[in-house]
């Protein structure tokens, strides 16, 4: 034994059970058992810890590493029950692995037995998820079996390394089954924290273990079945200290990739998606313990924040060099090799975003959004290639908050890609008949009682007693049921007042029993035509809108609904605070509404009736009407439409993602199409020649008379020929083919014939001008445009 030393010794601190401290002074080589016989208290069923793991009695001050003035915690040990044999393997593992450099071979089979052990107790209870496994993984943890099979791993005798390191990777073996996987975290935690604490950092990043340790805990906690709740027994300044370890350096190894370009190699996608997982973890570890201490004043955060702002100064620079290519080349396709990693970098972005909703973090947010400000081609090159990668989804975290910075192509591309790709319809699919005469209630009786699986393929319609099928008939029928939907006297929409084309959900639409499973069929409906992207003429007024994208509505949005009482709102507040105070209004907090012929006063607040506005709770009064007059009274409407769209996606996030990248009009340009002039100039473009060349008289006669029309005529020649009644926000180019002109075979006394499923429109060879006039405005005829002689 070496000779103690004044220079060999440390002080340390005991707490004792009765909460008194207890200062004393221990030589380097004295064990912590005799230190606890010298004070008189070597009871054997006394614990020892230091920063929530417990201490080997039979270690010596060294071994430990404790540092100077550490606090250590005596506690009595409890009472090995429920689980008694699990008590017992746990502490065999401790003495076993205290052995050393006798280290008995059992360590092993000792870990196998209490997994075994914890598994069958898991397999016996199978109800709910906290139960036998969290009690077997609590009492792994309060014996101190993961440090002591740490401290033996660190230990210098290479037998002793060996046993301990197949005992703790029989916790990673065990980590792939299902039945104990989302429980293995704490411990995880121990193991890697306790080689972390006792191993130099040049060191830690060659261990393999170490490596496999950290992969293992991030797929943990990726785990959809993890909870959070597993972590309760660990130590909190652990868990913190130990997820930012592992963020930390996973956010230099991304850091590296970035400047490297190499994020989509394998190696670069796992640091990306382990980054991710640690990140969120932690900054959720921070979050429940907010009230503790603020993020700055604890001890790991210098060393995360550092990480953070370097790996923000990496993604900064790649998308500036990325932004400077393609403004040089102006040519985003043979761009591809170059921005291949910038799907990841959303992912960066978004964890950095995150961490921005930290208090004192606004320097973060500020330089994620002044990234995307600057860099436009490159934040549109990443917002398009939203959908090509696993990554897309994190585009969700980041858009709400910068949404502006987009234009309208990236951002109905983002929302394009919550929606399911439609599948193919199997050739033995019946397609839905529909009976023009009662077009909205038989489409109801098929699409409202589908599961949302069988509509995520591409509709088959067909309408009674006609020969026509295919995607012109789809095209019409949608459109069809849209303006049965939203007609006025269905009493589930009504328009506003200065835009019939808009609506809002009407409030009286409770005389209709079954008007909420037609809500419901309305967001079907909805998710259906933006899927098949078929514009179907109907714009969503912004209370509408607002309350689909779950967000808050306030006076301005209401001036299209009702400007009557938006104008109203506008000049009471507008009005000199004394002549409001002096009650000259008249006004209490309540509302009056006419329903059903009755009038009827509704209280906005508790003893409304008796409560006057004044100057001071103005602002609340109109806050509290608009609610009441455009979200409670249509709350059970709009969550089934809600539910409806979101049936649709599969999954309510996703549908919030939707309606997140959208503002109103963004959404409104893709479910209803252009209203205005169609430009006769691009219909012409878009357009190809069978049978006739395109300077033939005949065509020229055509678009000249084209030309001649109105805008309501020039519509009605559009929906003969395609059966597109509102042409897509993108004009002509977002049909998806090209329109074509052949040349008919029939005689001059027959009218056009269309082809609407192929864009075809089938013109006899008039012998002039006047004869194509002629025959093309009987076509525009609203009796002959709305049916068409092929499919």
């Amino acid at each position: 034994m070496a000779p103690r030393t004044q220079s060999g010794a440390v002080q340390l601190l005991l707490r004792n059970i009765d909460s008194r401290t207890t200062v004393v002074r221990a030589q380097l080589d004295d064990t912590l058992d005799s230190v606890l016989q010298r004070l008189g208290n070597g009871k054997a069923n006394l614990r020892i810890e230091y920063a929530g793991r417990r201490l080997r009695r039979e270690a010596t001050i060294g071994e430990l590493g404790l540092p100077q003035d550490a606090t250590l915690h005596v506690t009595v040990r409890l009472v090995p029950t429920p689980h008694p044999v699990a008590w017992n393997l746990a502490e065999q593992v401790v003495a076993a692995a205290g052995q050393q450099p006798d280290c008995a071979a059992s360590l092993d089979e000792l870990v196998w037995n209490f997994l075994n052990v914890a598994r069958a107790a898991r397999e016996r209870r199978s109800a709910g998820p906290l139960g036998p496994v969290a009690d077997h993984v609590s009492i792994f943890l309060r014996t101190g079996a993961p440090g002591a099979l740490a401290q033996l791993y660190l230990s210098r005798d290479e037998s002793c390394r060996a046993e301990a390191e197949r005992a703790i990777r029989r916790f990673l073996t065990e980590q792939q089954s299902s039945i104990l996987k989302v429980w293995t975290a704490p411990v995880l935690l121990e193991f890697s924290g306790s080689i972390a604490g006792g191993t130099e950092a040049r060191r830690r990043h060659a261990d393999p273990l170490y490596a496999d340790l950290r992969r293992a805990l991030a797929d943990v906690i990726a785990d959809p079945e993890w909870n959070p709740a597993c972590l309760l027994d660990a130590s909190p300044k652990l868990v913190a200290e130990q997820l930012t370890r592992f963020a930390v350096e996973k956010a230099n190894a991304v850091t590296e990739q970035i400047t490297g370009a190499y994020l989509m190699l394998a190696a670069g996608k796992r640091n990306l998606a382990e980054f991710r997982t640690f990140s969120s973890a932690l900054r959720r570890q921070v979050r429940l313990h907010a009230g503790d201490a603020p993020p700055r004043a604890r001890p790991w955060w210098a060393a995360l924040y550092e990480a953070l702002v370097s790996l923000l100064r990496s993604v900064i620079e790649y998308v500036a060099m990325i932004d400077a290519f393609l403004l040089r080349r102006k040519d985003s396709a043979s761009s591809s090799g170059w921005t291949a990693s910038l799907p990841c970098v959303w992912v960066v972005l978004a964890e950095l975003d995150a961490w921005s909703g930290v208090s004192d973090l606004p320097e973060i947010r500020n330089a994620v959004r002044a990234t995307l400000a600057v860099h436009a081609a490159a934040t549109r090159v990443l917002a398009l290639s939203a959908g090509t990668t696993e990554w897309c989804q994190d585009i969700g975290w980041i858009i709400p908050r910068h949404r502006d910075l987009l234009d309208f192509e990236s951002r109905r591309h983002l929302a394009m890609t919550t929606l399911p790709k439609l599948a193919a319809a199997a050739p033995d699919t019946a397609p839905m008949l529909i009976d023009r005469s009662r077009s909205l209630a038989d489409s109801f009786g098929y699409v409202a009682h589908a599961t949302p699986e069988e509509l995520r393929s591409e509709l088959k319609v067909e309408f009674t007693n006609e020969m026509a099928t295919g995607p012109g008939v789809r095209r019409e029928w949608f459109c069809m049921v849209f303006h049965a939907l939203f007609d006025p006297s269905q009493v589930l929409f009504s328009p506003c007042p200065s835009d019939r084309r808009r609506f809002f959900v009407n409030p009286t639409s409770v005389v209709d029993p079954l008007h909420l499973k037609y809500y419901e069929f309305t967001g079907r409906m909805t998710a259906l035509a933006l899927m098949h992207k078929i514009p179907v003429g109907v714009l969503f007024d912004r209370t509408l809108f607002m309350q689909l994208a779950e967000r808050p509505i306030t006076l301005d949005d209401i001036i299209d609904t009702d400007p009557s009482l938006h104008d109203s709102c506008k000049k009471i507040l507008g009005m000199d605070p004394c002549l409001v105070d002096s009650n000259a209004l008249g006004l209490t907090f309540v509302r009056e509404v006419e329903l059903f012929g009755s009038r009827k006063v509704i209280e906005l607040i508790p003893g409304g009736k008796d409560t006057i506005v004044n100057s001071k709770n103005l602002h609340e009064y109109i806050h509290l009407l608009i609610q009441d007059s455009f979200v409670k009274c249509t709350r059970d409407q709009v969550t089934y439409l809600t539910h409806g769209f979101s049936s649709m996606l599969g999954k309510c996030e996703l549908s919030k993602n939707f309606f997140d990248a959208l503002d109103v009009e963004d959404f409104n340009q893709m479910l209803a199409g252009i209203n205005d002039t169609i430009d006769v100039k691009e219909w012409k473009a878009h357009t190809d020649y069978h049978g006739y060349r395109r300077k033939s008289h005949r065509v020229e006669w055509f678009w000249k008379v084209v030309e001649a029309m109105t805008v309501e005529q020039q519509r009605r020649l559009l929906f003969f020929w395609t059966s597109v009644e509102y042409l897509p926000f993108d004009g002509f180019s977002g049909l998806g083919s090209r329109l074509s002109i052949f040349r008919s075979h029939n005689s001059c006394d027959h009218l056009p014939s269309s082809g609407t499923c192929f864009y075809q429109l089938h013109l006899p060879a008039y012998t002039s001008y006047n004869m194509m006039h002629g025959r093309l405005q009987m076509i525009v005829q609203e009796h002959v445009s709305s049916s068409f002689g092929k499919s």
